[in-house]
C-alpha cells in the first residue's frame, strides 16, 4: 500500500466518526470542528512521513492555496461560505495529489510502503 492510499483511508475513515457523532444528536459545527481538527492533524502526520524535497513541495503548495501549512483553517472555510455541513464533507474527502512524476513519486513515499506507524485513535 502507498503512503498517498494510507493517506486517503485514514481520510475517508474519518466518515465513521462523523456518523458516530451525528448518532450522538451532536450539531454540525461540533462535529465539522472536529473532523476538521482531526483532519489536519492527519495531514501533519502524512506530511512528516513524506520524504524531501517532495514534502517541501507538498507544504509550499498547501500554503499557496490556503494560507497554511496544515491545509484550510475553519476561519478559511467559514469566510468563502462554507457551511458545516460542507466543512464536513471536505474534511472526509482526500484533496488531489501534488503532481509528481512515476520516479518522483516512488522516492518521496507515494510508491509502495510495508508499514506505516499511523494510529487512528481507536485503541
Amino acid at each position: 500500500m502507498t503512503l498517498r492510499t494510507c493517506y486517503e483511508m485514514a481520510v475517508r475513515d474519518l466518515r465513521d466518526g462523523v456518523a458516530e457523532m451525528r448518532r450522538d444528536g451532536l450539531p454540525a459545527e461540533t462535529i465539522a470542528r472536529a473532523v476538521h481538527a482531526e483532519r489536519r492533524r492527519l495531514a501533519v502526520h502524512f506530511k512528516a512521513l513524506t520524504p524531501e524535497p517532495y514534502r517541501t513541495r507538498i507544504v509550499e503548495r498547501t500554503i499557496q492555496v490556503y494560507g497554511d501549512a496544515q491545509g484550510p483553517s475553519i476561519a478559511f472555510l467559514r469566510a468563502r461560505g462554507k457551511s458545516w455541513e460542507a466543512i464536513i464533507e471536505s474534511a472526509t474527502r482526500p484533496g488531489p495529489p501534488v503532481g509528481l512524476t512515476r520516479d518522483e513519486a516512488e522516492l518521496s513515499g507515494e510508491g509502495e510502503v510495508r508499514e506505516v506507524p499511523f494510529s487512528t485513535g481507536d485503541g
